[in-house]
């Protein structure tokens, strides 16, 4: 196990961050330049504008997410009929493959397709671009990803109010406490490592995005660069303009990113508790 780990896991990274500070096009022996692929980042417009459509998409591809997933698990938390059919309704978007999900909403995002009749109908509109539009492109990516994640996060809230001692809510409820503050003093402290897991989880997957924007976009990354994010720009770099040192230092960025991410919300759990 400790072998299977070493070389799938902890080599790839080091040969990536050694990769990261060669010259490399695929043709010539690597070529030692240190740390200059890093610092010519700083200065690389298709570097900054994917950092920030990286970001943008991290924002709304996270907040949203851990709002609406929780919301989501309150609700099924709670003995309805026909509880457990909407809940394997609401869940399906998380089965397909990403790739499958881009492909069918590629589809509904046609100008001219379902969405645009259901959105643009009341108001005439025939016709709205969608994936053509620097404004709505990344707007799309967005929705179309927070679709997708949002149940598959519920289920992790609903795991962890399942996990909730009910003594506690039966005694707030012999208490007069309403089921607001019930939620906010019983249930929301007793969620902190759920809440911890789902932050970091989908976190590390926004970041780490890529399909959606390939396969969802006519033009990947694009329009203008609109939904350009950091890892399809490792693509790019590296398989089409064959720079594989400043593809392996993006790499390293995100890496770090997450890193920094990750670890700064394990601290907070920490001192919240």
């Amino acid at each position: 196990m400790v072998g299977y780990f070493a070389v799938f896991s902890i080599f790839p990274v080091l040969f990536g961050f050694t990769l990261s500070l060669t010259d490399y096009d695929l043709l010539d022996p690597p070529n030692w330049v240190g740390l200059d692929n890093f610092r010519n980042l700083l200065a690389d417009r298709l570097f900054l504008t994917a950092f920030a459509n990286t970001l943008i998409f991290v924002a709304g591809a996270t907040v949203p997410v851990w709002v609406a997933s929780l919301l989501a698990a309150l609700l099924f938390d709670q003995i309805f009929r026909g509880r457990n059919l909407l809940k394997t309704v609401f869940f399906l978007p998380v089965l397909p493959p990403v790739v499958v999900v881009a492909v069918v909403w590629r589809m509904l995002l046609h100008p001219n397709g379902v969405v645009t009749w259901l959105a643009g109908a009341w108001r005439g509109v025939t016709e709205i671009d969608w994936l053509s539009n620097t404004v709505l492109a990344p707007l799309s990516m967005i929705v179309v990803h927070d679709w997708a994640a949002i149940p598959f996060f519920m289920l992790i809230w609903l795991a962890g109010l399942a996990g909730i001692p009910p003594e506690l809510r039966d005694a707030a409820h012999i208490d007069g406490a309403t089921p607001v503050q019930t939620f906010w003093h019983i249930d929301l402290p007793q969620l902190r490592s759920t809440a911890v897991l789902v932050a970091a989880l989908s976190t590390i997957n926004a970041f780490q995005t890529f399909t959606l924007q390939y396969v969802l976009s006519p033009d990947p990354g694009g329009p203008a660069n609109s939904t350009l994010v950091l890892g399809l720009l490792v693509l790019k770099y590296g398989f089409q303009y064959f720079r594989m040192g400043d593809a392996a230092a993006v790499s390293a960025v995100m890496f770090a990113m997450i890193l920094a991410v990750t670890a700064a919300q394990l601290r907070f759990n920490r001192r919240a508790s």
